[in-house]
């Protein structure tokens, strides 16, 4: 029973985290003005999502545990893969290699 009521909290803390970072902050930066798809308010969207993954994983001490180098690099390629992607999906018009196909046609 005890890992049935875990794993609920475990998804209901990965379910708010999500709905929080990416759906309420935009939301509420959209309300003050900003352009919920400029990289501002997309740093304010991953920002609290990683401070909410890596706060916890801090305080239990499971960062201070991962000492392979190359799971540091996967996980930072993979990070950066998803906030360019979150980026360029919201503006495709600001894709480099996009931008500069459009350019030479006009």
């Amino acid at each position: 029973m005890e890992s049935i009521v875990g794993g609920l909290i475990l998804f209901a803390a990965i379910a708010a985290t999500i709905l929080w970072s990416f759906v309420v902050v935009p939301e509420i930066a959209e309300r003050k003005g900003y352009n919920p798809r400029s990289a501002f308010v997309r740093g304010l969207v991953w920002a609290p999502f990683l401070l909410i993954v890596f706060v916890p994983a801090i305080a239990n001490g499971f960062i201070f545990s991962v000492s392979n180098a190359g799971d540091w690099g996967i996980f930072s390629l993979a990070m950066l893969v998803a906030i360019l992607y979150d980026y360029y999906r919201l503006n495709p018009e600001k894709v480099p290699w996009v931008r500069s196909r459009n350019l030479k046609v006009r």
